[in-house]
C-alpha cells in the first residue's frame, strides 16, 4: 500500500513538472527596466555589481569579506530585477526589490556607515536602483 501511494505521488508531481515545463514563453536576449538596460549575462551582472561595490568602498572602508558579501547582494539585485523584466516589469515588483535591497543594505551596515551613505542620495539610488 505504502509503495502505491509513493508511486503516485511521484507520477503525480512529475506530471505536474512536465505541465509546467510545456507552458515556459520564449525569453528576450535584451532586458530593459522603464529606466535602463539591465546586464543580461552573468559576467556583466558580475562587473556590475563589482561597480557596485566598488563606489561602496569609496564610502564606506570595506573588508574584504564585506566587500564579497555585497558582490553577493547587488549580483542577487541585477538578477531580481531581470527577472522582473521578464514577468512583464511591473512597477510594483521592481519597487519591492528596491526596498528589499535598501532593507538589506540597512540591516548590514551600523549607524555611522549608514549615515555616510544617507549623506549621498544619489549613491544610495544607485545601489538600490
Amino acid at each position: 500500500m505504502k509503495k502505491i501511494i509513493a508511486l503516485s505521488a511521484i507520477l503525480t508531481l512529475g506530471l505536474g513538472f512536465t505541465a509546467s515545463a510545456q507552458q515556459k514563453k520564449a525569453v528576450k536576449q535584451t532586458v530593459k527596466t522603464a529606466t535602463a538596460t539591465l546586464p543580461v549575462s552573468d559576467a556583466e551582472i558580475t562587473a556590475a555589481a563589482k561597480k557596485n561595490v566598488n563606489s561602496l568602498n569609496k564610502v564606506i572602508a570595506l573588508t574584504d569579506n564585506d566587500k564579497q558579501m555585497y558582490q553577493g547582494l547587488f549580483e542577487t539585485k541585477y538578477r531580481m530585477l531581470q527577472q522582473a523584466a521578464k514577468n512583464g516589469n511591473s512597477t510594483a515588483e521592481r519597487e519591492s526589490v528596491y526596498t528589499s535591497i535598501d532593507a538589506k543594505l540597512r540591516a548590514s551596515l551600523n549607524a555611522g556607515q549608514m549615515a555616510k551613505l544617507d549623506a549621498k542620495p544619489a549613491l544610495l539610488k544607485e545601489l538600490t536602483h
